[in-house]
């Protein structure tokens, strides 16, 4: 086999990537600090086979303006649960849409497992398990621009399927930087 030019350009560049040495090393005086903010939002007692949907069901309002690098929310449903889940800046649900998406920040959506109840009165088998995490992170560079005093709400429109009333509680972590 001869090596030829197509076949030799990737052998020469990694042996002269592999020959750079780093020019910097990252210390911890280095790193900028990152804030996180956690909003716990509720819909209160919602009651079995019943649609809960609470606008502005937690909030939080930063001080500072501050740019959203990342958001997180933890999907917690091992019952048969769905949940619609919104975090922005609008007073209610549902407002985003098209170019009108001024505040509007994280939106995911989730399914709990179906529960089998065989037609009897009472007990139940679990279909399945839902316990994940929802996140979303903005490239290098870019962030959500939220101004001082603007408050920050986390929507909730969630169906009960289960067999049981329940309160859902929902915590959307809220990753930032303050803006300069």
């Amino acid at each position: 086999m001869s090596l030829t030019a197509t076949r030799a350009r990737p052998l020469i560049a990694a042996v002269l990537l592999g020959a750079l040495a780093p020019t910097t090393t990252l210390r911890a005086d280095d790193i900028e600090p990152l804030s996180v903010a956690v909003i716990k939002a509720t819909t209160g007692l919602c009651k079995r086979g019943e649609t809960c949907h609470t606008d502005r069901a937690g909030s939080w309002t930063p001080k500072k303006a501050i740019a959203i690098l990342a958001v997180s929310v933890a999907e917690q449903a091992d019952i048969d649960l769905y949940a619609d889940i919104e975090v922005s800046t609008r007073p209610e649900m549902y407002q985003c849409s098209g170019d009108d998406s001024r505040g509007c920040i994280f939106r995911a959506k989730y399914a709990g497992p179906g529960l089998v109840d065989y037609a009897a009165t009472s007990g139940s088998t679990y279909v399945g398990s839902n316990i994940t995490n929802t996140t979303i992170t903005f490239p290098s560079g870019y962030g959500l621009m939220v101004q001082a005093g603007e408050p920050i709400y986390v929507h909730l429109d969630v169906r009960n399927g289960s067999l049981i009333d329940l309160q859902v509680d929902q915590d959307a972590w809220i990753y930032y930087v303050e803006a300069d």
